[in-house]
Order: C-alpha cells, then sequence, then structure tokens
C-alpha cells in the first residue's frame, strides 16, 4: 500500500523507518550535547530574559538590572530591546537599547561606576 507524501511516494514501512530514525537521533543528540561554559566576556540580557540572575555590579557600582530601572525611570514607558554590559579601557559600562512611546529606537549608555545615563 502506498500513501502519497508531498512531492513523492513513500511506502508506510519506509515512513516509519524515517521517523523513527529522526526521532532517534533528535533523541542521542539531546543527551550527547552539553552546554558551553560561561566564558567571562560581555552579558547580554534580550526581550523576555528575567535579569534577577544578572547581578553584575562591582561593590561600589550598579547592576545592569539598576541601569535598566534608570533608563525607564528616565525615559518613561519604553520597550526594552536589549540590554549588554561592555567595556571600554578598562572602564564598565551598560548599553541598553529601548523602543519609545513614539516607535524610536533609541540606545543609550550608563556608566556602571556611577549610574550616569549618557
Amino acid at each position: 500500500m502506498k500513501l502519497r507524501c508531498p512531492g513523492t511516494w513513500m511506502t508506510i514501512l519506509s515512513m516509519s523507518r524515517f521517523h523513527f530514525t529522526v526521532a532517534a537521533a533528535a533523541v542521542l543528540l539531546l543527551f550527547t550535547v552539553q552546554a558551553p561554559a560561561a566564558s567571562p566576556g560581555p552579558t547580554t540580557l534580550l526581550v523576555g530574559m528575567t535579569t534577577q540572575s544578572l547581578r553584575l555590579a562591582e561593590n561600589d557600582g550598579i547592576s545592569l538590572d539598576q541601569a535598566v530601572n534608570k533608563v525607564r525611570q528616565r525615559y518613561g514607558d519604553i520597550t526594552i530591546l536589549k540590554a549588554e554590559s561592555r567595556g571600554n579601557n578598562g572602564k564598565k559600562f551598560y548599553r541598553i537599547k529601548f523602543l519609545t512611546d513614539g516607535g524610536r529606537v533609541r540606545t543609550v549608555k550608563v556608566d556602571a561606576q556611577s549610574g550616569k545615563i549618557r
């Protein structure tokens, strides 16, 4: 008995072998792939990520979460598109990209030491 598949003819037996092979490969891949080790590179906060686990503050600086809150306080009702920590010549800052009420995309920098918005 033949079953019509889009663009080709395939027997029921070979189709079920194909599905079994795909499922077995997916299970093997799931158990063999390991998460990459965390690197001390730049940290990025994307839309929908929680910020509680991203406390990056040094003893006398502010965290990425606090920087995002400062930007929200300054610019009002905004949508955060991306927030990341960066370093330039040993000076750490946060780069925050957001969408304004008017539909404009803006990017600001927040000094990680002082909390000043540039």
